[in-house]
């Protein structure tokens, strides 16, 4: 048994991989949805968009404001905005604030909504979502597709904390990621393939589950609902052979031979590695989680 490892990647890092790698997220989702879907029983596992398009149905069910007059929603780590697309799509009043630490994506993500249409609706921000430069109680709720794991420490406390005091009373925080279940030493072998996991996303570590719920109530969230949703992004997992195979086939008759940077590579290998752990049930989860600021 090792130690659980954690990297010391920096903002730079982050933003270096997101710059390479962003474009390539096409091989995945032609919507830019950058994170895994949803399934449940009658839908076609086959059909991967409609996979990460219900995540993102999922995400706003949760966040319970269908009957709010015009919503002001943050969406932090947006990538290109998918996420906040889509539920524009579903809530035609609604804005949203997208928060990226990335310049490159907040330019694409701006071209990505006017070209449908959105982007009277939707705002973007570049900045540190743990130390955003607004005022207090502004937002009807908040969400996080796989992007609050880029947060500091084991718990992401700090980014609790934020987030409480971006929500307005009654709003809630919606989460979607991976999720370590302990911060116990884990196996070598399984060590290795975390250690490297971290490497190609530009990650400092994941959340451990446990002490991301302590996070959220010391911060002064309730109501938190933590749902573990494994085997519903299961079958959107089986997808990465393919789409791994679909990148090198590409970029095998690119005729402009764009640079094969150590970002891209990453990128391809990283959800191959993301199975691995996946498997690992005693020690990594993924999960819903969905916390409420107190009326």
């Amino acid at each position: 048994m090792t130690s659980l490892t954690t990297t010391n990647h920096t903002h730079q890092d982050i933003i270096r991989y997101y710059e390479e790698a962003s474009l390539d997220y096409a091989n995945w989702s032609s919507n830019f949805n950058m994170h895994f879907g949803f399934c449940e029983l009658g839908m076609n596992p086959f059909q991967l968009e409609s996979l990460l398009e219900r995540m993102n149905g999922e995400v706003l069910r949760r966040l319970s404001v269908s009957s709010t007059p015009a919503p002001y929603l943050l969406d932090l780590g947006c990538g290109l905005s998918a996420t906040s697309r889509y539920m524009a799509r579903q809530l035609p009043d609604a804005n949203f604030l997208g928060v990226t630490i990335t310049p490159w994506q907040v330019g694409y993500a701006h071209h990505l909504n006017q070209a449908a249409g959105l982007d009277g609706q939707i705002a973007l921000l570049q900045a540190d979502y743990q130390d955003l430069p607004l005022g207090d109680g502004g937002f009807d709720g908040a969400f996080s597709l796989e992007s609050a794991c880029y947060a500091e420490g084991n718990g992401k406390a700090a980014l609790s904390q934020e987030v409480f005091r971006m929500l307005k009373p009654g709003a809630k925080w919606v989460v979607t990621d991976g999720f370590r279940k302990h911060s116990r030493p884990l196996p070598n072998w399984l060590d290795r393939i975390y250690r490297r996991n971290l490497e190609c996303w530009a990650l400092k570590e994941f959340a451990d589950i446990q002490l991301f719920v302590h996070g959220l109530k010391d911060a002064g969230f309730v109501n938190i609902k933590v749902e573990d949703i494994s085997w519903k992004v299961a079958p959107s997992f089986c997808h990465i052979p393919k789409t791994s195979l679909k990148f090198f086939w590409r970029r095998l008759w690119d005729k402009n031979q764009t640079p094969l940077t150590p970002e891209r590579r990453n990128n391809v290998l990283a959800p191959l590695l993301g199975m691995a752990m996946g498997l690992s049930k005693r020690h990594f989860t993924y999960c819903i989680v969905t916390a409420q600021k107190p009326d």
